[in-house]
């Protein structure tokens, strides 16, 4: 009876050994799902971002705190990272200059833009109450949509790189 009992628990510690390997195994093959499910989905990023337009890359990964607000339907990204700069190619946008002033102004065509320095106060056409006009500037990535009307009061000396959807 003693030895039986002996080759008992003998026999479950065995079966819990081989449990544990077996789980373990289950959990490798889990591993390298998950693993390839994640390399699949970077591959997938990595292809889509490139081709989407301006306004949708922004309004795509952000890193950190990074989200847009929607004032009047302009799309503000405050403050962006250099990672989000590199990933929207900023550096080869063209630049623009203007020193402080009042003007009307349209957009032809969507315009996304980087302000390297300065500051704008904005005033949508249809929004023409005083605290209805935002502020944008050094720092912020903005896209304004086609065909709106606006009225830009530079109060600081703005540097910008621009990019026009075709």
């Amino acid at each position: 009876d003693h030895h039986l009992k002996k080759k008992l628990e003998s026999l479950t510690s065995f079966s819990s050994i081989l449990n544990s390997q077996i789980v373990k195994i289950q959990m490798g093959k889990h591993f390298q799902t998950l693993s390839l499910l994640l390399f699949t989905v970077c591959v997938c990023v990595a292809l889509i971002i490139p081709r989407l337009n301006l306004k949708e890359a922004i309004l795509s990964v952000y890193s950190g705190s990074e989200f847009p607000i929607d004032i009047h339907g302009v799309k503000i990204l405050r403050q962006a990272s250099d990672a989000k700069l590199a990933q929207l190619g900023v550096s080869s946008w063209p630049k623009w200059e203007g020193a402080p002033s009042k003007f009307p102004w349209e957009f032809k065509k969507t315009e996304t833009m980087f302000f390297v320095e300065g500051k704008v106060k904005v005033n949508v056409d249809g929004y023409d109450k005083k605290d209805e006009t935002f502020e944008i500037g050094k720092g912020d990535v903005v896209v304004f949509p086609k065909d709106m009307k606006v009225v830009w009061e530079i109060t600081e000396a703005v540097k910008k790189r621009y990019s026009l959807e075709e």
